[in-house]
């Protein structure tokens, strides 16, 4: 009910035009529901830079219950965030016996303003799914423990498989049984009688290391597989080391783990994107390094009478490696979508720290409840509002601009928003504020000559696209439109190159073929003509000029 109630504004949200025309809106494969087809392309399809076909088939039947209103899709996303928090509350309690305790750290994971992200945005459903499907593993492994057994080990894997192609992110789940093995499940061997609370041992019999690694080995072929799937497909989208070199990573990955325990402390500011910076300073990465250090050595000292602090801590630092930026994929330094699984163990230690205290000091303990309900309230409050946020791209992106300084992307993207809305002079205004932050920046040269066409701009435009073909070369958006522009100005031969380079690139652009058939039938050259007609017809069905332009075709090579 918590979650609901906070979350709720989210059914009023629009489709985003960040990642969202991806995943669904612009997705045929999506947008035409299930089907053997659209199944097969699930699984063989590395689009969008990933692979993850459990989470393109969860789209699909969105559409097939919701056809394309944006609330339904929301609605999914609300019900696996809040299956997800109670499912934690189940876990925890399952494997400590500690209700109120796993109450609270439920409670934290349901409203905390840093998971509004996941929640809130259709294209990030892989993130509250593969959450789902992570716990589903972690509670089939604690039934594992407790009993033994063929059925429940493959049940594990299972359920640790789908959440594999539902988001790869989860390839250190193993690692986070290992840490469940050492607390509360105390399974290592040996193990201090003094130290074990009878109540939070739920495990069967206690093994080496050795032996509760060979136990996992399975897990560990999974995660080694998807982590080899997931390279292959995103090799076009990772940042080589000559444009992000491996020290500015390492500066950036330490300083964002800083970044994400402030923020889970205090919430402000938070934005959809937070742009790479130009630099690090050097002193600035080398503190940030030290104080990861001393914190993992605190925690390890205090790992013998508090084992929880240092399994909370590992689970933080560990989930977080395949998305801290070392690998660097996209324009972000940090994304709160990426902490929704990792702050599990934040909550953990935290909560069961200040438990623990409570208990030691009788005095505090009211102090401390009051405390804890104030952090409730207060991250729920922060929860509601940031979530308004993201009602449409044009506040998403105005609020992301507000808060964040020289944001390039998002002026890019607010300026889109408002082309979109037809107020295609404040999207220049955003268009070329994208291009001054960031001169190397293609596509904002491209959407800006896409407005200049529309003002009767063409000498601006096609120079806008040409500035941007010099940048990126192998820019289809940009080949695209600078065909389109020179098509307009009776330059046909030019055009038609260029369209060419796009379906070089993209196959099935609709767009492309149909410019290029239209093209075509000016030249008289009806076969080819044909061909191109013929494949906007397959690509979009519902496309009548396509149709009429076919058997215009049709009828011309008839009469040859």
């Amino acid at each position: 009910m918590l979650t609901v109630a906070v979350f709720w504004g989210v059914l009023g949200n629009d489709f985003l035009n960040y990642d969202d025309f991806q995943y669904v809106t612009s997705n045929r494969h999506v947008t035409s529901g299930v089907s053997i087809e659209n199944v097969i392309w699930a699984f063989t399809s590395g689009y969008a830079a990933n692979w993850h076909p459990v989470t393109w088939l969860s789209h699909m039947v969105d559409v097939e219950l919701f056809d394309m209103n944006p609330q339904g899709h929301h609605l999914m996303n609300l019900l696996l965030h809040t299956a997800n928090a109670c499912l934690l509350f189940l876990l925890l309690n399952k494997i400590t016996g500690s209700a109120w305790r796993s109450m609270v750290v439920a409670s934290l994971f349901a409203i905390h303003p840093l998971h509004v992200e996941s929640v809130a945005w259709v294209a990030e459903r892989k993130d509250v799914l593969s959450t789902c499907f992570a716990l589903l593993t972690l509670l089939a492994y604690a039934s594992y423990v407790q009993r033994n057994g063929t059925w429940r080990y493959l049940a594990l894997c299972g359920c640790f498989s789908l959440g594999l192609m539902s988001k790869p992110m989860l390839v250190t789940l193993p690692f986070v049984l290992l840490l469940l093995d050492y607390w509360p499940l105390r399974r290592f061997v040996p193990w201090s009688s003094e130290t074990v609370d009878e109540r939070s041992c739920r495990a069967g019999s206690k093994l080496p290391l050795s032996r509760l690694v060979m136990e996992k080995l399975p897990l560990f072929a999974l995660a080694l597989l998807s982590s080899c799937i997931t390279i292959f497909v995103q090799k076009g989208a990772l940042h080589p080391l000559d444009v992000t070199p491996l020290s500015f990573r390492i500066g950036n990955a330490v300083t964002a783990y800083l970044r994400y325990l402030g923020k889970t402390v205090w919430p402000s500011d938070l934005a959809v994107l937070y742009p790479l910076p130009p630099s690090i300073p050097i002193l600035h990465s080398v503190s940030s390094a030290i104080l990861l250090l001393l914190t993992s050595y605190g925690a390890s000292a205090l790992s013998r009478r508090r084992p929880y602090i240092l399994v909370g801590w590992l689970w933080f630092l560990g989930t977080l490696v395949p998305v801290i930026g070392i690998v660097q994929v996209g324009l972000q330094s940090m994304a709160d979508r990426y902490t929704y699984f990792p702050l599990i163990g934040i909550f953990i230690a935290v909560v069961w720290g200040v438990a623990d205290l409570a208990g030691d000091r009788p005095a505090w303990r009211i102090p401390l409840a009051l405390a804890t309900a104030g952090a409730l309230t207060a991250y729920s409050a922060v929860s509601w509002s940031y979530e308004r946020c993201w009602k449409n791209s044009n506040t998403l992106f105005s609020h992301a601009i507000a808060v964040t300084s020289d944001n390039y992307y998002a002026h890019y993207m607010l300026g889109k928003a408002l082309y979109d809305e037809n107020m295609l002079q404040d999207a220049l205004v955003h268009y070329s504020r994208a291009q001054q932050l960031n001169p190397r920046f293609a596509d904002a040269y491209v959407n800006r000559g896409i407005i200049y066409s529309k003002q009767g701009k063409p000498k601006d435009a096609i120079n806008d696209f040409s500035t941007a073909l010099s940048i990126n070369p192998g820019s289809q958006y940009a080949h695209y439109n600078i065909a389109v522009a020179l098509q307009a100005q009776g330059r046909v031969e030019e055009a038609m190159m260029h369209y060419g380079e796009v379906l070089r690139r993209e196959p099935d652009n609709a767009g492309a073929h149909y410019n290029l058939g239209n093209a075509l039938m000016g030249l008289k050259r009806w076969d080819e003509a044909l061909r191109h007609f013929s494949e906007v017809v397959r690509l979009k069905p519902e496309s009548e000029t396509a149709r009429q332009n076919l058997e215009m075709c049709l009828k011309q090579k008839a009469n040859q």
